[in-house]
């Protein structure tokens, strides 16, 4: 599904004197493939490259070397509510984020229901998501991630927050979706003990080094 050759992304950091940057390179001559239905942990220390990975296999950004090939929709969650409005309904969000993905009102209309329920949103999916709680938010941002139609999804941030019971719901989640639909998951491994899942390999970085 996804096939990574050298990757590499480098940046320029500004000294205090303007007129000089120093390099600064995030992920170097990462190599590597995930096949169809696999579950993949990815892991290292803040600022092994993780986050820079994530956005280059999502399209946010582009690598400086090398190529990333693949096939599949792809459903990135890679912060608590990338991709919402604040000033929209949380209704309003589920279906501009389906249309950010390609589909159809129709294609969203069929998820709406699982989306509302597994979020616990009845009560304020038509109130702007500027007035949910913290919690509110995540749920309904995973919900939205995990439940929209895709062959791979990828998951940062939202198994580093929230309470555990959450945590463990997510997570059964994901292992159901990988299990039923055969959707590939690529998620960061954040190592908590309340949370259990088992991967098919991993991905574990190193100051931008594939270790």
């Amino acid at each position: 599904m996804i096939k990574a050759e050298n990757i590499s992304k480098l940046y320029y950091i500004p000294k205090t004197n303007l007129n000089n940057k120093t390099e600064f390179w995030a992920l170097k001559n990462v190599t590597f493939q995930i096949n169809q239905g696999e579950k993949v942990a990815l892991s290292g220390k803040n600022g092994a490259g993780k986050s820079t990975l994530l956005k280059i296999i999502s399209k946010i950004t582009a690598p400086t070397t090398g190529i990333i090939t693949g096939k599949g929709r792809i459903i990135s969650m890679l912060e608590i509510g990338t991709g919402f409005h604040r000033d929209l309904t949380g209704m309003q969000n589920i279906y501009l984020n389906g249309a950010m993905h390609g589909m159809s009102k129709q294609e969203i209309k069929r998820q709406l229901e699982s989306i509302i329920f597994f979020a616990e949103a009845q009560r304020q999916i038509n109130i702007p998501v500027k007035y949910y709680s913290s919690g509110e938010y995540m749920r309904l941002a995973f919900s939205v991630a995990a439940n929209l139609p895709s062959e791979i999804l990828i998951i940062d941030e939202v198994l580093a927050v929230g309470d555990s019971d959450f945590q463990k719901k997510c997570t059964k989640k994901l292992q159901e979706i990988n299990l039923h639909d055969g959707r590939t998951i690529l998620s960061v491994n954040h190592n908590f003990n309340s949370v259990k899942m088992t991967y098919d390999k991993e991905i574990r970085l190193d100051k931008g080094i594939l270790v």
